[in-house]
């Protein structure tokens, strides 16, 4: 009996050092292990930089992933047109209340440029493991279909 108890602790034991999150720290962070990771978990790589990373994610959400230059957060963005016919009272009503009902992301409207931007930050100043990148970035892209969800008449975005 005690013969199978430890062979069954040492087939738990290597299992979960085989699954086990690692943690990266800011000094070993390079994009290329975030792109190489998202890859590998079924996520399309638009573009890749030295600075930033472009992603569709497993939702079909569009987001930018802008690396800070001390390598402490990493920023995600996503950026949905905005209705030319729509008035700015309303756009910024749209913006505010998303603003107010969905604090975990901020939406900035960029009159210049007709679009409203949904930004989330993701510190990596005392490190991550990937599997938690995927998680936040997967939410964020969930979100921000739920913020796209209150323009109920969809006369804000596009």
């Amino acid at each position: 009996m005690k013969t199978k108890f430890l062979i069954l602790l040492m087939i738990g034991f290597f299992a979960n050092l085989w699954t086990a999150q690692t943690l990266v720290k800011p000094a070993d962070f390079k994009l290329s292990g975030v792109t190489s990771y998202l890859k590998g978990k079924g996520y399309t790589i638009v573009e890749e930089n030295p600075e930033y990373l472009e992603v569709t994610t497993k939702n079909n959400a569009d987001v930018f992933l802008d690396v800070d230059a001390k390598n402490q957060v990493i920023y995600y963005s996503s950026n949905i047109l905005v209705n030319t016919s729509a008035s700015k009272d309303k756009i910024r009503e749209y913006i505010e209340m998303v603003n107010n009902k969905m604090p975990m992301f901020n939406v900035v409207y960029v009159e210049e440029k007709q679009k409203a931007m949904f930004q989330y930050t993701f510190w990596i100043k005392y490190g991550f493991t990937y599997e938690s990148l995927e998680d936040s970035l997967s939410e964020f892209g969930l979100y921000v279909g739920d913020a796209l969800d209150l323009d109920k008449e969809q006369k804000i975005l596009q």
